[in-house]
């Protein structure tokens, strides 16, 4: 689920909840956590920010190597 974080001011992806606290994740791999009352649902704008910012690092990764 795309949420924003108001504490960092970024969208992300919720990745695990422990209690009262949001582990929250970047397409770039950024991980960090977030009490949940400041997380709320990311706005559509907020959605397609991160759809780019998920195609723009699949793009700059390099190609995976096939094996055999």
């Amino acid at each position: 689920m795309a949420v924003f974080d108001h504490r960092t001011d970024m969208p992300g992806f919720i990745r695990s909840f422990a209690g009262s606290v949001v582990r929250l994740v970047r397409p770039s791999g950024h991980t960090w956590e977030a009490p949940r009352l400041p997380v709320r649902p990311a706005t559509e704008r907020e959605q397609t920010q991160l759809r780019a910012l998920t195609a723009l690092h699949r793009k700059q990764r390099p190609p995976a190597r096939k094996e055999g």
